[in-house]
């Protein structure tokens, strides 16, 4: 019976030095900090422009797909290895923070550690990168509006920091302010389409190749026709805030330059009547800037284009174009 304490006693004792010989330090995982630690990431725009959320109003309806890739230990004195980055499918939340949902997912490796990023939207909720991108014929109808758009981000980052994507429009924004005056004056039955028959390119390539700033390179592509444009109702005119529109109406098309003077590139229409707008100067739409034409309906089918602005896409910065006629 003793012996069988002594054994006891001695085995306690073993414990005992084992978990004494063990300090606080050794307990601690050696790892480096930030290891195994997912991004966080942050999809930003500029303040919503109107009461509705979609991106084409820099808004979050909260169910948008981003494309997010990440490139370990980046090294900025040498040209980017995409073919080696981990590629990620994420959710859009209405705040902007990205929920990760299937793909591979990056962490942080070490405190110092620096990552490329980049990130896409596209209208349609693609998972994959198209070969090429179109805007939708009829965006005033459903969601064909918001599913032209296209958005794109990149940044270097440093430090396990919190990663705010900041996401640029790739197509260009059209809206046409119709006043409410002369023929067309309380009527209801009003409506917009940019260009006419075929004229306006829907369809380009996108390249990351060189991109200048923030924009990605386009390549327009073949296919042409014409817009409905999405009805935003009643707005104030970008010229003057005390006067409503009788309506206003917004599309998305894809960068381009437009020198067609014979055909019309703006056409509104009141029930069967249609007005045409001609210009006798190239237009050119540029990738994340938003165009503002306010236009003025007159006798004998004449049409009055003038405070025509072009702005950086919801961030100001408008100047004024020529007036047509």
């Amino acid at each position: 019976m003793n012996r069988l304490s002594d054994l006891k006693r001695m085995i306690l004792l073993l414990l005992a030095g084992i978990l004494s010989a063990c300090s606080h330090d050794d307990l601690t995982e050696t790892r480096p900090a930030g290891n195994g630690e997912p991004l966080v990431l942050t999809a930003v725009m500029a303040d919503a422009t109107t009461d509705t959320r979609a991106t084409p109003d820099n808004s979050w309806e909260g169910t948008e797909t981003v494309i997010v890739e990440v490139i370990d230990n980046y090294d900025n004195t040498t040209t980017p290895d995409w073919t080696q980055a981990k590629k990620g499918i994420y959710t859009a939340g209405i705040d902007g923070k990205l929920t990760f949902t299937s793909g591979e997912q990056s962490s942080w490796l070490s405190d110092n550690e620096t990552k490329l990023v980049r990130a896409w939207h596209y209208g349609d909720n693609s998972e994959e990168h198209p070969d090429s991108w179109s805007v939708q014929r009829n965006q005033g109808t459903g969601d064909n509006y918001a599913n032209s758009d296209l958005l794109f981000a990149q940044e270097t980052v440093s430090g396990r920091q919190e990663i705010a994507l900041k996401f640029y429009h790739q197509v260009a924004k059209v809206v046409v302010h119709v006043r409410n005056v002369g023929p067309v004056y309380g009527s209801d039955d009003v409506s917009v389409t940019i260009g006419y028959m075929n004229n306006i390119v829907m369809d380009g390539t996108v390249s990351t190749d060189n991109i200048s700033e923030n924009y990605l390179n386009w390549t327009p592509g073949s296919t042409r026709g014409y817009i409905t444009a999405y009805n935003l109702g009643p707005k104030p005119l970008a010229s003057d805030e005390n006067e409503t529109s009788l309506a206003s109406f917004a599309a998305l098309v894809i960068p381009q330059t437009y020198n067609e003077s014979l055909l019309p590139y703006l056409d509104i229409k009141n029930g069967l009547r249609s007005y045409p707008c001609y210009s006798s100067t190239e237009i050119t739409w540029e990738a994340g800037h938003s165009y503002t034409y306010e236009v003025t309906i007159m006798e004998e089918s004449r049409v009055l284009v003038e405070n025509i602005t072009v702005s950086d896409w919801g961030n100001g910065g408008n100047y004024d174009l020529t007036t047509t006629e």
